[in-house]
């Protein structure tokens, strides 16, 4: 069996590794031969390390099987979704059109270069479909090639686009690791000795985009402890991209860490993901710990970070923040701050909901980081208790400025980390309204610790109406069951 290939990768890294899965999502496509037994031998045997094989989880397989013909024609069945002319021909699979849909047909056949160039004396009408349908007929391979190669979220986002499906080179052909040598060449060696540069390229690269879930934001998870598990976790991706896209755009972030969290046999381990941003020359690679999994996991509802907020002339992606956030086990004390700052400024509640479940999720990261108040979960209990009892005083004697004044005092002390200021405002608020905060020695003793009992007390202490939540029924007995 193994004979009769000629051609092999490994998973050494993971350029390697997108070019493996890319390849065999090709192969499975065109019917081209591989060693999908010996693929399959190695998940078998991998749990038992005295059984494994040195090198036999390898893709085996022949490049002469790579032809322009079948990898022209898996271009056309992967990205359909994203290729002009498949939208041109669903379209005209019927017999009248409405405006707007010869509008989005006429917008599609001028969508870029190629089909210009083809359709510039070509308008649709209504009349004339089987025209439409001969040139792109006609055309097929050049739209496809083209389109392919310089759209902007396909090759053309991974790799130089002048390079596709030419020979293997002197650098990488992979955004970000190209170069080209008659202009920069020498200025990249040390001394200027090109004997010390190091690059390597592949033709297969050019498999590359293939193995990663396309969208603005694009993901490759390098789970490469068997080929196997390497092709299988990718398609869990990829699949639940494709079900999103059915339903609309795909937002693929929200896809990756949705199944993080959602589906329990997705990720379990450390493990390395790398990202390719649109907006963005190059790749940018992240090491996803366990402990992070382990804080995305307790999120029960991340619907709730899905969400863009504006805050002053600037659009917060929540998401972007708490995910980076998380991954990197960093607090999110900056982004908690300014919703809260948002909201006293704009004199709404309109962050409330959220800021609190970032408050939350703030506290799973501090375990994770084992810094923090051991008590925490009691501490803001009280401090949300505390909060609602204080306003509802104010409230009640129709005080609703005096809540505006002492809350902008209290975050005020908050983002000049003043903290002896904090502790004053506190007791002068207990003393004016005759309300109890014992959560107070828990910042008294440590602050820092239990920053979080001071962000839930100050989002919490409003006068602003809002939407009953079930967080607000529960917050004294149940404060940190969900996040």
């Amino acid at each position: 069996m193994v004979g009769e290939f000629t051609d092999y990768l490994e998973a050494d890294d993971w350029k390697d590794a997108a070019a493996i899965v890319g390849l065999i999502r090709f192969f499975d496509y065109a019917q081209i031969p591989y060693n999908k037994e010996g693929i399959a031998r190695a998940k078998e045997t991998y749990d038992d390390d005295s059984k494994y094989e040195e090198g036999l989880d390898v893709l085996k397989f022949n490049a002469a099987d790579i032809t322009d013909e079948k990898l022209d024609a898996f271009i056309e069945d992967y990205f359909s979704e994203e290729l002009h002319h498949c939208a041109v021909e669903r379209a005209l699979q019927k017999t009248e059109w409405s405006k707007e849909e010869m509008d989005f047909i006429n917008g599609k056949l001028t969508a870029n270069t190629v089909m210009k160039k083809i359709f510039a004396k070509q308008k649709f009408d209504g009349t004339n479909a089987g025209k439409i349908l001969d040139l792109i007929e006609e055309n097929r391979t050049a739209i496809v090639r083209e389109t392919y190669r310089n759209k902007s979220s396909l090759y053309r986002n991974f790799c130089n686009e002048n390079v596709f499906r030419k020979p293997k080179g002197d650098t990488a052909r992979l955004k970000g690791y190209y170069v080209d040598f008659a202009k920069k060449g020498k200025s990249l060696s040390y001394r200027y000795d090109m004997g010390l540069f190091t690059s390597s390229d592949s033709e297969f690269y050019d498999f590359i985009p293939f193995a990663f879930s396309i969208g603005r934001e694009s993901f490759f998870i390098n789970d490469n402890s068997t080929i196997s598990q390497l092709v299988r976790t990718n398609q869990i991706l990829q699949d639940k991209c494709q079900e999103q896209r059915a339903n609309g755009s795909v937002d693929t972030r929200r896809v990756l860490f949705e199944n993080i969290i959602y589906a329990s046999d997705f990720l379990n381990y450390d493990v390395e993901i790398i990202k390719k941003d649109v907006d963005h020359p190059y790749f940018e690679t992240f090491f996803l710990r366990r402990e992070s999994i382990a804080v995305f996991q307790q999120i029960k509802n991340y619907n709730v970070f899905c969400r863009t907020v504006k805050i002053g002339d600037d659009y917060i992606s929540i998401q972007a923040g708490l995910t980076d956030s998380v991954r990197n086990l960093q607090l999110m004390d900056d982004l908690i701050e300014a919703l809260i700052k948002d909201d006293t400024n704009k004199k709404t509640a309109n962050n409330s909901v959220l800021t609190w479940n970032l408050i939350k999720l703030n506290v799973l990261i501090r375990e994770k980081l084992h810094i923090g108040g051991g008590n925490m979960n009691k501490t803001m209990r009280s401090a949300y208790a505390g909060a609602e009892k204080a306003a509802a005083v104010l409230k009640g004697r129709k005080q609703g400025n005096k809540i505006s004044s002492y809350r902008t005092k209290l975050l005020s002390a908050l983002l000049f980390h003043d903290y002896s200021r904090f502790s004053e405002i506190l007791l002068s608020l207990s003393n004016y309204t005759d309300v109890y905060f014992p959560f107070a020695y828990d910042l008294f003793e440590d602050f820092e610790a239990n920053k979080e009992a001071a962000y839930t007390f100050v989002n919490h202490f409003n006068e602003f109406s809002r939407e009953k939540t079930e967080d607000d029924d529960t917050a004294e007995n149940k404060i940190m069951d969900e996040v």
